[in-house]
C-alpha cells in the first residue's frame, strides 16, 4: 500500500513538473528597425510601464552595416542600460535600386530575420527616395540616410507588391506575423507594396506656401509643429503637434471608447496611394490625409502616421504652443493609446 501511495505521489509530482515546464512563458522576439537609443528608450518605457504586456520579450534591433556610428551608439546604450534581452543584428551587402523589388543579395538575410522573430516595428525617420515610387524629388523632401535603403526592400519581401506580381511574399508562410509601421514605417509599407506618397502636405494638399499660413490653419489640419521655423527664439521646433483623427468603424484601431482621439504628429509627408492589399483605416478630420492603413489579407499588418510610442502622451496632459493655443489630452485620449499597445501585445504573442 505504501509503495502504491509513493508511486502515486511521484507520478503527481512528475505530472506537475511536466505541466509547469510546458506552460513556461514563450519568449517573444520583436525586431525593431532603426533601433536608435531614442527608439529603444521609447520601447523600454512602454515595456516598463506595462503598456506593452508580454511575459518574456526579446528585442532585436536591426541596422545596416554602413550605419557604423549608429551601431556603436546603440550598443553603448544597451550596455549602459544593463538590459540582457536586447541585441543588435546587422544587414550586410549593398543592392542596386533596380534590384529592390525582386530577389536580391539581401533575400537570405531577410528570410532569417523573418523566421527568427515574431514581429517587427518599423520606426520613423526622414523621407523615402521618390524615385522608388516613380516621382521626381520635391524641394522640401529630406531623404533618409542610404544606410536605411534596405527597409523598403525588406517590406517588399515580407508583403509582396504590385511592382512585382510574381514574387511570393514571406508572410504567405506565416500569415499571422505582426508588422507595425510608424510614420516613415507606414510610408515604407505603402511604397514597398506599390503605393505612392504626398511629398509635402502643406503645399500639395492645402496649397500653403509659408509657415505662417500653415499655422493659421485649424489645428486639426496641421500635421507638424512649424512654430520653430518662424521664430529663432522659439525652441519648440521639434515639439510634436497634436490633432484629432477619424477612425474607420470595425478597423484594427476601432477601440470603441474614443471616436476621434488626439494623436501626436510629426510629419510633412503622407500616403497618397496605399499599395497592394492595404486600405486606409483612419484619416485626418477633413479626410485629406491618411493617418493609418491596414492589410486586407494579413490581419496583423498595419501602420500609423501618428506616433503612439511617444512618452509625453502618457506623462503630459497640457501642451502650450502659444498664448493663443493650448491643447489638452483627456483621459480617453490616453486610454486610446494604452489600448493600442495592449492590442499590439495580444497580436504579437498569439
Amino acid at each position: 500500500m505504501k509503495n502504491t501511495t509513493l508511486r502515486t505521489t511521484i507520478g503527481i509530482f512528475l505530472f506537475i513538473a511536466f505541466v509547469s515546464g510546458t506552460c513556461q512563458a514563450k519568449i517573444v522576439k520583436l525586431g525593431v528597425i532603426n533601433p536608435t537609443p531614442y527608439n529603444l528608450e521609447r520601447m523600454f518605457f512602454l515595456v516598463d510601464n506595462n503598456y506593452i504586456r508580454l511575459d518574456s520579450l526579446e528585442i532585436i534591433g536591426i541596422y545596416h552595416e554602413s550605419q557604423s556610428e549608429s551601431i556603436k551608439r546603440t550598443n553603448e546604450f544597451i550596455e549602459k542600460s544593463g538590459r540582457k534581452n536586447v541585441s543588435v543584428s546587422i544587414i550586410k551587402n549593398t543592392v542596386a535600386i533596380d534590384r529592390f523589388f525582386t530577389t536580391n543579395q539581401w533575400t537570405n538575410a531577410f528570410e532569417e530575420l523573418f523566421f527568427g522573430t515574431d514581429g517587427l516595428i518599423f520606426f520613423g525617420g526622414d523621407d523615402i527616395m521618390p524615385q522608388l515610387y516613380g516621382e521626381e524629388t520635391f524641394l522640401t523632401t529630406e531623404l533618409i540616410s542610404s544606410g536605411r535603403n534596405w527597409e523598403v526592400p525588406f517590406l517588399f519581401h515580407l508583403l509582396g507588391s504590385s511592382r512585382n506580381k510574381d514574387f511570393i511574399p514571406f508572410l504567405e508562410q506565416k500569415p499571422d506575423y505582426l508588422i507595425l509601421g510608424i510614420c516613415l514605417g507606414m510610408q515604407e509599407m505603402a511604397v514597398a507594396t506599390g503605393g505612392t506618397l504626398v511629398q509635402d502636405i502643406p503645399f500639395q494638399i492645402y496649397e500653403k506656401t509659408s509657415y505662417e499660413s500653415v499655422l493659421a490653419q485649424d489645428s486639426d489640419n496641421r500635421h507638424k509643429n512649424y512654430r520653430g521655423r518662424i521664430d529663432n527664439t522659439n525652441n519648440d521646433g521639434h515639439t510634436p503637434h497634436l490633432h484629432h483623427i477619424k477612425i474607420n468603424p470595425n478597423s484594427v484601431l476601432d477601440f470603441e471608447q474614443k471616436q476621434n482621439p488626439l494623436v501626436v504628429s510629426v510629419h510633412h509627408q503622407s500616403v497618397k496611394k496605399t499599395g497592394k492589399d492595404f486600405q486606409a483605416i483612419a484619416t485626418s478630420m477633413d479626410g485629406k490625409v491618411i493617418e493609418a492603413i491596414a492589410h486586407s489579407k494579413y490581419k496583423n499588418v498595419y501602420g500609423t502616421q501618428f506616433h503612439p510610442e511617444v512618452q509625453m502622451i502618457y506623462e503630459q496632459q497640457e501642451f502650450i504652443y502659444s498664448d493663443n493655443e493650448k491643447i489638452i489630452l483627456d483621459n480617453s485620449d490616453r486610454l486610446f493609446h494604452k489600448i493600442f499597445w495592449r492590442n499590439f501585445s495580444d497580436r504579437l504573442k498569439n
